[in-house]
């Protein structure tokens, strides 16, 4: 538990409200509360350089998932878990349709795991500085923004480079709606927010915070045996994946496809090879490294529902309306998006079988967590409208 901070004893700060927030919303902020005076400058540069008023972007994928590009790679954090200090450090921007929108945020998370890519975000922002031909796979927070959206099929953004896309760029698109207003509201400083994270300030430090590191390592030992199977057996698989967990659907297929070959010793070689692929990242997802991860963010996760049972049995209960109703759809999407992959889960891959059984548990916990938010909702609030 951190020490209490007395600035926040009665401050009102800002929160995103999680039944208004969408799928493929972007959020863009400043760093303008942040507790190192060099993570601030920074801030203050990117916005100056791009002459726009933040310097950072982070996308909805499904609630209340936020992705973004930090230096560590591309990573994710909850929406439940934010604030900021002001709303002028903060920006929502909707894409008005929402078809592509909900595309944009699905493509998102495929950039999970990826590296960052610190002379890129530099080319970005300096005026004249020619893009980089290089094929670099790496990203930025604004670059992914504009990738995933040119993917989703926005027809804007399909002459838009978006290794040249800044912060500004999307601040100051026509294409967006500012829903700012709708989304983040005014609240008292919950009792825990020396352990949120200020989207406009310094970030809490989450168990999930090795994620990018460990996954970037896990694609970088799977990468040059899948470039040299995909270079030989074009034909078998679709194109190749750029993420780790973009390796595990590939892997999956091509077992099944190299199954199917009928026996020669092409065939063979080829079912050898991918058995190889599937083999070694069976022994990277099953190490427990990844789940060690995931167990500690599900026992702050747990802690979290236990406080929330137990002030609904008070009179007075510590239990805010928003957040609970926030928290039911968030809740309700993570269990409909994980479930996904569960409608058909047939493999012929240890690695995806490892990921089926996984999806299996995690969908498990969410209907847990699901059970005991509807249980607080209908104790606390009982004459409640769902949204």
């Amino acid at each position: 538990m951190k020490e209490k901070n007395p600035r926040y004893n009665g401050l009102w700060v800002f929160k995103p409200d999680l039944t208004k927030l969408r799928p493929g919303d972007v959020i863009l902020t400043r760093n303008a509360e942040a507790s190192s005076f060099k993570g601030k400058r920074r801030s203050d540069i990117i916005a100056k350089v791009t002459r726009g008023k933040f310097s950072h972007a982070l996308i909805c994928t499904a609630l209340p998932t936020l992705i973004e590009a930090l230096a560590d790679g591309v990573s994710n954090i909850s929406a439940q878990n934010c604030f900021v200090h002001d709303l002028k450090h903060v920006r929502v921007l909707r894409y008005p349709n929402q078809a592509i929108a909900r595309a944009a945020a699905s493509e998102a998370f495929k950039f999970f795991g990826k590296e960052y890519s610190v002379q890129a975000a530099l080319r970005s922002v300096l005026p004249g500085v020619p893009i980089s031909d290089s094929g670099d796979d790496r990203t930025f927070c604004s670059a992914l923004v504009a990738a995933v959206y040119r993917a989703a099929g926005a027809p804007e953004f399909a002459s838009v480079h978006p290794m040249k896309t800044t912060p500004a760029t999307l601040e100051k698109s026509a294409h967006f709606a500012d829903v700012t207003s709708d989304v983040f509201v005014s609240i008292l400083s919950p009792s825990n927010i020396e352990e949120m994270s200020a989207l406009d300030g310094d970030r809490a430090v989450s168990p999930m915070a090795g994620q990018s590191k460990l996954l970037n390592s896990y694609y970088a030992k799977l990468s040059v045996p899948i470039d040299e199977f995909f270079a030989q057996y074009p034909t078998l698989t679709r194109k190749k994946p750029t993420s780790f967990f973009e390796c595990l659907p590939f892997i999956n297929s091509a077992c099944i496809a190299a199954n199917r070959l009928p026996d020669h010793p092409e065939a063979n070689e080829a079912r050898e090879r991918v058995r190889f692929i599937d083999d070694l990242a069976f022994e990277m997802l099953s190490e427990g490294k990844w789940q060690a991860m995931m167990r500690a963010a599900q026992a702050i996760d747990d802690e979290s529902m236990r406080y929330s049972l137990e002030e609904s049995f008070k009179a007075d209960p510590d239990v805010n309306l928003a957040d609970t109703l926030g928290m039911i759809k968030a809740t309700e999407a993570q269990i409909a998006s994980r479930s996904s992959i569960l409608i058909d889960p047939v493999g012929q891959s240890r690695v995806w079988d490892e990921w089926v059984r996984m999806t299996h548990e995690a969908v498990s916990e969410l209907n847990t967590r699901l059970n005991v938010l509807n249980e607080v909702l209908e104790r606390v609030f009982p004459s409640a409208t769902r949204g």
